[in-house]
């Protein structure tokens, strides 16, 4: 006796069944496979954190980080916000891919841009001013006059002394001929007002504590005009020329009590290359929104743009700045919108098969359904032809013998109900043969018995 798991087995090898999954998992396997071939070409997810790197805790570039840092968290992000000497020694950090940096903030004009390929700018941020305070009595005309003077030009590894020293230099002041202390503000301001030194360049905002100290020493100190900024812009293009208002650090005091023209690079944002654009959309975001606002300098959405970029812009800049941010981060939450994204990209091959695989897969299934009832009318047609002529009654008998067997295993076949009146119809054309088999069998019938009795 056969094994009643054996059979249930076997059963359900030939049902409909069976045929359904693996019809229809094949093109489920298909349209997967296509996914995973485009999902090869889509950028993943970005990383939860990144790191940037600013300057002293005491500075404008690490101020501003932490803004950034508020918004990536509002946007489920973690930025991590690391202190440094300054723009050339952020260079020097974001250069090294073992540093774990992918952006920072640094003053325009430090290097250029064929030193680092690997570098990419996000955009200008706002206007960094080049602040000279002299000694009270120096009474300076131009930079030529610091020859022999005491001039702090910035702590070391910052962008300060690196553009100071260029300054300088085209003035004909170098360590020969001067000398340039190496200091930041915290020690050089001192030094200026005790008058240990005769000069003080610093680089910072109009609202910085440097500013509004020296300004408000204006018995002790000069704040110097740059008579000449016209040519150090048109020389040096990564350069602005602007005008601080009379009162425009201090309208009380009225400080300063006339115009003063100064010099200014733009601080960018830099970033490696290889970080993850949606991350690069997020920055561009959060400098939208925290440096969008102006200043003493800068008109409202002045910031951040295109120009006296210190690198090439990234292509998310460009396209940023061009049509602003894409479409699905204007009206969706940051992180919604970049799922939605990848998401996109992943349509592309879903809708390129979706519709030849739902025009092809019903047709296939059902021409597999008609397929197994349809084999039997081969049979059944070869025994109808070779019984047409038929005599013989015992040779009719045999015939009728093996059309119930025909009949009983088309009966067993397995298709859906909606394909069962397939079934039946072609049990009526075996009945039809049968009938005319059992006319000529019928003397041999009488004597045996109907052979399903």
């Amino acid at each position: 006796m056969q094994n009643p798991y054996i059979k249930k087995l076997v059963k359900f090898l030939r049902s409909h069944v069976l045929m359904s999954f693996i019809i229809y998992g094949a093109a489920i396997g298909v349209l997967a496979l296509a996914l995973w071939v485009t999902f090869q070409f889509v950028k993943p997810l970005p990383p939860d954190k990144v790191v940037i790197v600013t300057g002293g805790e005491g500075g404008a570039y690490y101020a501003f980080a932490k803004e950034y840092e508020a918004f990536f968290k509002q946007h489920g992000f973690e930025l991590e916000v690391r202190t440094s000497k300054g723009s050339m020694d952020n260079l020097s950090i974001i250069g090294d891919p073992e540093s774990g940096v992918q952006a920072a903030f640094m003053q325009g004009g430090i290097t250029s841009p064929e030193e680092h390929p690997y570098l990419e700018s996000l955009g200008s941020l706002y206007f960094e001013p080049v602040w000279l305070f002299t000694s009270k009595r120096l009474r300076l005309k131009t930079l030529a006059e610091l020859k022999g003077r005491r001039v702090a030009v910035g702590s070391e590894g910052s962008g300060t002394s690196h553009l100071v020293l260029q300054l300088l230099g085209e003035n004909g002041i170098t360590p020969e001929t001067a000398t340039l202390l190496s200091q930041g503000t915290d020690q050089a301001i001192p030094e200026l007002l005790d008058h240990k030194i005769d000069a003080l360049f610093v680089i910072a905002g109009v609202n910085s504590q440097a500013v509004h100290t020296l300004s408000e020493a204006h018995r002790k100190v000069d704040l110097y005009s740059f008579r000449r900024a016209e040519t150090y812009v048109r020389t040096h293009r990564f350069l602005e020329k602007l005008t601080l208002p009379q009162g425009g650090i201090d309208l009380m005091r009225d400080l300063p009590a006339h115009d003063v023209t100064l010099l200014a690079p733009t601080a960018n944002l830099v970033v490696r290359e290889d970080l993850h654009p949606a991350l690069k959309y997020l920055f561009l975001l959060a400098a939208a929104k925290i440096h969008g606002k102006g200043d003493m300098f800068a008109a409202t959405k002045q910031f951040p743009n295109d120009q006296a970029v210190l690198f090439p812009l990234s292509d998310e800049a460009r396209n940023f700045y061009k049509s602003g941010p894409p479409f699905l981060m204007r009206y969706l939450p940051f992180q919604a919108a970049i799922t939605v994204e990848r998401l996109k990209i992943l349509l592309i091959p879903l809708l390129t098969l979706l519709f030849p695989l739902f025009k092809i897969t019903p047709p296939a299934y059902r021409w597999q359904i008609r397929r197994r009832i349809f084999k039997w009318y081969k049979q059944l047609k070869k025994l109808d032809m070779h019984a047409y002529d038929l005599t013989d009654p015992s040779e009719a008998l045999a015939m009728l013998e093996e059309l119930e067997k025909m009949d009983r295993l088309v009966l067993e076949t397995s298709v859906p109900l909606s394909y069962t009146d397939y079934i039946y119809s072609l049990r009526l054309h075996i009945r039809m043969i049968r009938q005319r088999l059992e006319r000529i069998a019928g003397q041999t019938i009488q004597e045996i018995g109907h052979p399903t009795d």
